[in-house]
């Protein structure tokens, strides 16, 4: 009779590990969230507009752009591969100040802001 005890010992002690791990991988924490940024061209009109768009959600302003940033969780990623073919008057792309002060933005709202600039 000692055979079937040390089974269910051992089978009890199975169930215990494999709980436990399970505990484990669920308890971990997530990787931060990834978005991928992109600028649209809207040629209707005189003029072209220019919209950023992160996800389903578009932005006509820089200003409406870092306000969406700003509600990112903390270690999000934000990804933008504009390419490296230019109109003029891109916003971000055409200044070099433009740029740099939404990079440091994004570094104080601790947004992991990744700017390929080739694409």
């Amino acid at each position: 009779m000692k055979t079937p005890k040390r089974l269910l010992c051992l089978a009890i002690l199975l169930l215990s590990v494999i709980s436990h791990t399970r505990a484990q991988r669920d308890t971990q924490p997530q990787p931060p969230p990834k978005y991928r940024m992109e600028l649209v061209y809207i040629f209707e009109g005189s003029s072209t507009e220019f919209i950023f768009v992160v996800g389903n959600a578009g932005f006509r302003s820089v200003a409406a752009l870092k306000n969406y940033v700003r509600n990112l969780p903390p270690g999000s990623r934000l990804e933008w591969a504009p390419g490296c073919m230019r109109l003029g008057g891109e916003p971000l792309l055409s200044s070099e100040q433009e740029i740099e002060e939404f990079k440091a933005f994004c570094e104080e709202k601790n947004i992991d802001f990744v700017l390929v600039p080739s694409g």
